[in-house]
């Protein structure tokens, strides 16, 4: 058995702020709906994308889906919505 020590001292990660962008409209913008498919939310979240196409009619939509639940959605997949999309939808702890 070994004992491990991690120095507790960390850099501070910086982050570079981007304009906030605005929509007069929803209507046909390009979407990212972020899921982590909690059992719990499936029909909920079914529904909701559902309803989003329907009345808004989306020219595209980007789908992140978890594989799992409890982590965070992979920094690049993220970065690709946030880039190839006008707005997200973010739901369930996702």
């Amino acid at each position: 058995m070994s004992i491990e020590l991690f120095d507790p001292v960390g850099e501070v990660e910086t982050l570079r702020r981007q304009t906030e962008r605005t929509l007069e409209t929803l209507v046909g913008k390009k979407i990212g709906c972020v899921f982590n498919q909690h059992v719990s939310a499936l029909a909920f979240w079914k529904a909701l994308e559902g309803e989003i196409e329907k009345t808004l009619k989306p020219a595209r939509v980007l789908r992140i889906n978890k594989s799992n639940t409890w982590a965070p959605a992979p920094r690049a997949d993220a970065n690709r919505l946030l880039q190839e999309t006008d707005y997200a939808v973010v739901g369930v702890g996702a």
